[in-house]
């Protein structure tokens, strides 16, 4: 088996040198994590699949010594222990300074063996792509001594950085030609192979989703019904951006599924990186745990090429890629991040919470042309503002222009949602 091993690694080192050669979109978290590279603590990669993580960590260590294994090979002979692996990989890089362990789920017991090399002062990268299961082994084997970073599809400043829409040179059609750059983003999507090729997305979003649902949750929780999780799948793909219950859900599938399944369901999507959930805040833990949640989806992709609405999906795709990029910046739904409902029934789609203050609101709108939708925003907005003594209020529109508003004693700043995703581009 050693011979075999050795010949798979080295199979996987010529893809590693294939990958190091090609010219890739640097990512917004690729300085974080050249930071992060003396530090003695493991290094994690979470993220849906397909959303580079590989990539990312290839640009960190271009350069440098470093062993790379691909633990999802198919070729490699599982079940192997990971001291056989090991021992293979050094034989063929010798000693590295560097060691990277690609999708490391996929070995069993990866935790007591990641923590056995750190123990020995491995510097170690590994990736993921079940955010659950990393976080609880990682916290159990190495309590505390990593550092973990999240990865998802191409933000909106990393979309602009691809060569076909590379915003250089600047011209006075610039803004002209970020609406319509945005416009394609908004409904594509941000998965890199998509977007650097000319592959079609409906074609390949599908086929990710079966593969995402097949591997990460249909084979690895051993479920029967394959159907059933498929049919809740597209249920919440065409419920992205709205209010849902389990007993919601159960009533919409006529109860073909239970609220015990569909909620453990529902933990294996947020598991596998395809949708995640946001409470209404309240002061009281108990109430955000029995109210209504707001769903959404790691890309805007999978809502315009796997859904079946019937009509324009542009506000959800607004609201979902402000969600999105809430998270991209570092804040977690259910800690940082909210939605709220005013003791008058008004909702504003995004609060912030940091050291038991409401820091910021974000309310997400198509456009503000009309004044019944411009009253409305600004109403929501400044009744939660008194509520939650917020003084941070913004208005992010699809079509528009950035404006300050008074309401109500109160400054409301209104930015074009493409304006403000492309923030602090580098």
């Amino acid at each position: 088996m050693n011979s075999r091993l050795n010949n798979i690694i080295q199979a996987q080192k010529a893809e590693r040198d294939f990958f190091l050669s090609k010219e890739t979109i640097e990512r917004d978290q690729s300085r974080t994590l050249k930071r992060h590279l003396d530090s003695d603590m493991v290094k994690v990669i979470t993220g849906p699949r397909r959303a580079g993580k590989s990539v990312l960590t290839f640009q960190v260590l271009k350069g440098l010594s470093f062993a790379y294994l691909n633990l999802e090979d198919n070729s490699l002979p599982y079940p192997i222990e990971g001291d056989d692996l090991f021992e293979a990989v050094s034989k063929v890089y010798g000693a590295a300074d560097f060691y990277f362990f690609d999708e490391i789920q996929s070995l069993d017991k990866w935790e007591k063996w990641i923590n056995k090399l750190h123990r020995r002062g491995k510097n170690i990268i590994i990736t993921g792509s079940n955010s659950k299961l990393l976080s609880k082994e990682l916290a159990t084997s190495l309590t505390g001594r990593f550092l973990q970073t999240e990865l998802f599809p191409f933000s909106f400043r990393e979309f602009v950085k691809i060569p076909q829409y590379l915003r250089t040179p600047v011209t006075s059609d610039m803004s002209r030609l970020d609406q319509i750059f945005f416009e394609k983003y908004l409904e594509q999507g941000g998965f890199p192979e998509i977007n650097l090729s000319k592959t079609d997305p409906r074609d390949y979003l599908k086929t990710l989703l079966d593969s995402i649902v097949l591997n990460d949750i249909i084979n690895r929780y051993k479920i029967r019904s394959s159907n059933q999780v498929r049919s809740l799948m597209m249920l919440l793909i065409n419920s992205v951006a709205a209010r849902f219950s389990a007993r919601s859900l159960e009533r919409a599938l006529e109860g073909a599924l239970s609220i015990a399944t569909i909620q453990k369901f529902l933990r294996y999507f947020n598991e596998a990186y395809i949708f995640e959930d946001l409470q209404r805040y309240f002061h009281k833990t108990r109430e955000r745990l029995k109210a209504d949640r707001k769903l959404y989806t790691v890309d805007n992709g999978f809502i315009t090429f796997a859904g079946s609405a019937a009509t324009s999906n542009k506000a959800k795709l607004l609201e979902n890629l402000a969600f999105m990029e809430l998270r991209r910046r570092g804040l977690r739904a259910g800690i940082e991040l909210f939605y709220y409902v005013t003791t008058n029934g008004y909702e504003v789609d995004f609060i912030v919470r940091n050291d038991g203050k409401t820091s910021a609101m974000y309310q997400v709108s198509l456009s503000l042309d009309s004044q019944k939708t411009l009253e409305r925003e600004l109403r929501s907005l400044a009744q939660a503002a008194e509520e939650l003594r917020c003084k941070n209020l913004t208005i992010l529109v699809g079509e528009g222009h950035s404006q300050t508003l008074a309401f109500n004693k109160h400054q409301i700043e209104v930015t074009p949602l493409r304006e403000w995703c492309l923030e602090n581009l580098s």
